[in-house]
């Protein structure tokens, strides 16, 4: 079981951070932003996400060259799980990127050959990190570019502690989900879907669709909702944020309240523990 310092958690961010660039640089192009290639209905990666995973790949190995690295646009996502193991989602919100929307993110999360010991989930169009630490807690960094302009030391950046919301009503919820798109006609029954979201809408205060998962679970962590559930995820897309959940005191679970493995397709349902209890019955239709 690999334990990283503080230092190479420092080294980390810095990579993430170094790697924002290029969405910030590029995004401006529009022959960046319109190189793209559909890798399935409604599933898209543009040049962006390549030069960002390559980007922060090449580093992180190059810190940790006997580590193994599962980024979303690998052509092989082959692995062993009894080691290290980083697994990148270079840009968590691709269409959002190509709509110009400002809602996109880098999601990354350590595996340590036992289990997810550190996660990073970066929004650079907010310059907000969140980040979490086995049995450390989690943790919102406002304005990071700029703190670590000003420090260069690991625990002088200033964070705001996540403390999971102790709402144990579902009429005061508010609720995100995603529609899995990716996988419409082919292992999910969209029509239930939404007469599910119907049922789970009639009991709470509203629904949201943001387009990246990992934010959503970030999201649950920073009390910005209080309910998240998707059919179809892939390991990239929820890993940096299960940790960063947890750590918030939150519950990660499928839909058939079993812990998520993290190397495989699950479905995703997030929320304080009153609230996981309450809306998971209203989920056993598209189990």
């Amino acid at each position: 079981m690999f334990k990283l310092t503080n230092e190479e958690k420092y080294e980390v961010i810095q990579i993430v951070l170094q790697s924002s660039n290029i969405i910030m640089s590029k995004a401006e192009s529009a022959e960046d932003i319109k190189t793209i290639e559909q890798k399935g209905f409604a599933n898209y990666v543009t040049k962006i996400d390549y030069d960002v995973q390559n980007y922060i790949e090449k580093h992180i190995l190059n810190i940790f060259p006997d580590h193994q690295f599962l980024g979303e646009e690998d052509a092989d996502h082959k692995f062993d799980q009894a080691n290290p193991c980083w697994i990148l989602d270079p840009v968590d919100g691709t269409k959002n990127l190509i709509l110009d929307m400002h809602h996109s993110s880098t999601s990354l999360a350590f595996w340590n050959g036992n289990d997810l010991n550190f996660a990073i989930i970066y929004n650079p169009f907010l310059d907000e990190l969140y980040e979490a630490n086995r049995n450390e807690g989690s943790y919102l960094i406002r304005n990071i570019k700029q703190q670590t302009i000003r420090t260069k030391e690991y625990y002088n950046l200033q964070k705001t502690k996540l403390i999971i919301n102790n709402i144990s009503d579902l009429s005061h919820a508010i609720v995100a989900f995603g529609s899995s798109p990716y996988d419409r006609g082919i292992e999910i029954n969209h029509k239930v879907m939404f007469q599910v979201l119907y049922d789970i809408f009639a009991q709470t205060e509203d629904i949201r669709r943001f387009g990246s998962a990992a934010l959503d679970l970030a999201y649950i962590a920073a009390n910005r909702h209080h309910i998240f559930f998707e059919s179809k995820l892939r390991p990239w897309d929820f890993a940096a944020g299960i940790l960063i959940v947890e750590e918030s005191g939150g519950i990660v679970t499928n839909f058939h309240n079993q812990p998520v493995n993290i190397f495989k397709t699950s479905s995703i349902l997030s929320a304080n523990p009153t609230l996981h209890k309450l809306v998971l019955p209203l989920i056993e239709k598209i189990r």
